[in-house]
């Protein structure tokens, strides 16, 4: 606590700014890509393998999208931040920001 005003100081959030279009469709495409590529290696191996094998590949991609969305929260959002809870979205808002835009 601040001895001066009695007031506790509290760590800024940087904002993300604004994303142009071309960004923001961007970011709507790689969350599509999260979304549906674990559905459809599901359903491949579900049709090639048999339906265990396609509830096991759904299960291991899901696992692996969320390994890897995690990574990425670690390297492009700012390092004061990454205690706080981000979607899929936001996290990939701040790569597309960061690495691209």
């Amino acid at each position: 606590m601040n001895e001066t005003n009695g007031y506790e100081e509290k760590p800024t959030i940087e904002l993300l700014p604004q994303l142009s279009r071309r960004c923001l469709l961007l970011v709507h495409a790689l969350h599509g890509l999260f979304l549906f590529v674990p559905v459809l290696l599901g359903f491949w191996a579900w049709m090639e393998f048999g339906w265990f094998y396609g509830l096991l590949v759904w299960l291991v991609a899901v696992f692996a999208g969320t390994i890897l969305l995690s990574k990425l929260k670690l390297a492009y959002i700012p390092f004061n931040q990454h205690e706080l809870s981000h979607s899929t979205t936001a996290i990939l808002k701040w790569v597309v920001f960061r690495r691209f835009c």
